[in-house]
């Protein structure tokens, strides 16, 4: 462009503008040839193309500069396309958006293109100066792009339109070894559980392509499944390590959509801080969002899992300044999963009271404590149709745990605590994590309905004699028997020292 720009002051100064070429030097060409603009075959734009300059060429040199169709003539400068030319020329741009917004001024981008071209179509035109545009709304997770090709021979457009990049995450804990993860695409929690999330969304990497935004708007959407309560209060929007003042943002809890939540930078270059210090922005810089939500009775249990989903809506089409077309990118899921353990309670030397069944206690080891201090709840067994007797604790996650029968039936003895750990194995990096493994101790689970089963068997207790019953009656004749031997040996005693 630096080449072009020189070229344009050669045509003011000596009415000869030289203009070199983008691929060398080209042999010396018939006034009126054309040369064809093609894209690749992967592009799936239509550009609108917009003739500015054009003129003669001959051996790689554009002379007798004029106005192409697209020239606007009405220009605030009122300049014609000769000094037009020359302003242009004159400048000095550290990137192709700046020599961009200095040549598009010359541009009337409301009148009839000069033509359009895309993968399947392509377009002859004389050799001059031309700006290409995308012809449609760009939507979705894609971003409009505007830039200038000169034409000198045959030339192939390359799309240069970056955009930013989006991950949602989730941090698993395990309560029992005090381990934490690194962000990830899936975790386990048990009820009431704060689960922590984080959002992340990349500017775009190319300066020039930020550059060309005078404002740069990003909208974070999260959706959240039945089982996760948000919490509101948790929010932090960070960019970088640099916290960002509540004023840089805005936090809505739509009515309308299916969002749980939107946070709202209406311009990502503009930002400050808590104290309300500006906050240097950069292309390639990353603002996140993290937060936790409870995990609630609602939970799903098992396989399916609970599934938090969102999405980056983000400024698309530098041509508007940033202010009112967005694209978005595709939604990113992390999942968390909850799991239940069943009791099998038997008898052995009866059957209880239908009234008066067990009650069981379900403690969780903590590291912080090193003992099973965490309470997880308290269940009664009941007593199915079929005659068995289970209970259940729902929505438990992996870690060491003791189960302790706190009421125990009248004529049984209490159980013996029963302690063992559940083990389960899920996807960390996948689009659609899955529950690979699910155990308590050694024992598989079931992992489409998330449930593993402990087995606690109570004893009958001893029977001692009791009043008036067989057993005294044996004491009783035991007792005669030794007051009768007794006697007799005092009798016998007594009838020998008379004998003597």
């Amino acid at each position: 462009m630096n080449k072009v720009l020189k070229g344009l002051v050669a045509v003011v100064s000596t009415a000869a503008m030289a203009i070199a070429g983008f691929a060398g030097a080209a042999s010396a060409t018939a006034a009126g040839t054309n040369y064809d603009i093609t894209v690749p075959s992967t592009d799936t734009h239509t550009y609108s193309v917009y003739q500015v300059f054009t003129g003669d060429l001959s051996n790689g040199t554009l002379s007798n500069i004029k106005a192409g169709q697209n020239f606007n003539k009405n220009n605030t400068a009122s300049k014609s396309a000769a000094d037009a030319a020359a302003e242009i020329a004159q400048g000095t741009y550290a990137n192709n958006t700046e020599k961009l917004a200095a040549i598009t001024p010359y541009v009337d981008l409301t009148g009839t293109a000069f033509g359009e071209v895309s993968a399947n179509t392509a377009l002859s035109a004389p050799a001059g100066y031309y700006l290409l545009k995308d012809k449609d709304a760009v939507t979705g997770d894609d971003a409009a792009t505007l830039f200038i090709v000169q034409v000198n021979g045959p030339v192939t457009v390359n799309r240069k339109a970056d955009k930013p990049t989006f991950e949602k995450k989730v941090k698993d804990v395990n309560d029992s070894t005090g381990d934490k993860s690194d962000w990830q695409d899936s975790a386990d929690y048990d009820v009431n559980d704060k689960v922590p999330f984080q959002l992340t969304a990349t500017l775009p990497t190319n300066e020039a392509d930020f550059a060309a935004y005078k404002t740069y708007k990003l909208v974070f959407h999260d959706q959240q499944s039945a089982g996760l309560t948000f919490n509101k209060d948790s929010v932090v929007v960070k960019y970088g390590d640099q916290t960002l003042g509540t004023d840089s943002y805005t936090l809505e809890t739509p009515t309308t959509d299916n969002d749980t939540f939107d946070i709202t930078i209406t311009d990502a270059k503009t930002v400050k801080d808590a104290d309300g210090s500006a906050i240097t922005v950069a292309a390639g810089g990353k603002f996140t969002v993290e937060y936790t939500s409870t995990l609630n009775a609602n939970a799903v249990i098992g396989s399916m899992g609970n599934p938090n989903e969102a999405s980056l809506e983000f400024s698309n089409n530098p041509n508007v300044g940033g202010e009112g077309e967005t694209g978005k990118t595709p939604t990113d899921k992390v999942i968390v999963f909850t799991y239940q353990l069943d009791i099998n309670k038997t008898f052995n030397g009866g059957t209880p009271d239908d009234n008066d069944l067990p009650e069981f206690t379900l403690y969780k080891f903590d590291s912080a404590t090193n003992d099973y201090t965490t309470n997880v709840g308290k269940v009664d067994i009941t007593k199915t149709a079929d005659g068995k007797y289970t209970a259940s604790f729902k929505r438990v996650d992996d870690g060491k745990y003791k189960l302790v029968e706190t009421k125990t039936p009248a004529g049984f003895n209490t159980a013996a605590d029963t302690t063992f750990e559940i083990t389960a194995d899920h996807d960390v990096e996948s689009d659609n994590p899955q529950l690979t493994v699910l155990k308590i101790n050694t024992t598989a689970g079931n992992i489409t309905t998330g449930t593993v089963t402990a087995d606690v068997v109570n004893q009958k207790g001893s029977n001692l004699p009791s009043t008036g019953g067989m057993g005294t009656t044996v004491l009783y004749a035991a007792g005669a028997a030794i007051v009768l031997v007794a006697a007799f040996g005092i009798a016998f005693a007594v009838r020998r020292r008379n004998a003597r």
